[in-house]
């Protein structure tokens, strides 16, 4: 059942990875063309289920801590709101190269994390690109 569990986690990873990175190369393609840093920003908030905070946190940092490493990765951030009973108590952005770099990340940390979420933790990841500053 844990394996399951894990492997439905991993799978969930992927097809995150890939429906930001379809959607967004496709819907957003100009945007992308017109950004001139060349990155794209990852905005990931999370719904974290109550007394899942420190553990929501830790799996986070597991997971930083094996893209850092990964191409295309220039960096990242988790926010914690500072209201109690926010929808998203946790929100993650994080700076790419480019979607293709975030979605091969994101694969090869699914196969090789090894770190299951806490259970109900809710991600709600999207791929941006800066328009206007």
């Amino acid at each position: 059942m844990k394996y399951l569990k894990i492997l439905a986690t991993k799978i969930l990873i992927v097809l995150i990875a890939t429906s930001c990175l379809n959607k967004e190369e496709t819907e957003n393609k100009s945007n992308m063309e017109n950004n001139e840093s060349g990155y794209i920003t990852l905005i990931n908030p999370f719904e974290v289920p109550e007394g899942k905070l420190a553990e929501s946190v830790t799996y986070w940092e597991a997971c930083r801590d094996f893209l850092k490493n990964q191409p295309g990765y220039v960096s990242t951030k988790l926010h914690q709101s500072i209201k109690g009973d926010a929808k998203f108590m946790l929100i993650n952005v994080a700076v790419w190269e480019s979607p293709k770099a975030f979605t091969e990340a994101s694969q090869k940390m699914a196969k090789e994390l090894g770190v299951s979420p806490p259970e109900g933790l809710k991600a709600n990841p999207s791929l941006y690109t800066v328009i206007s500053e």
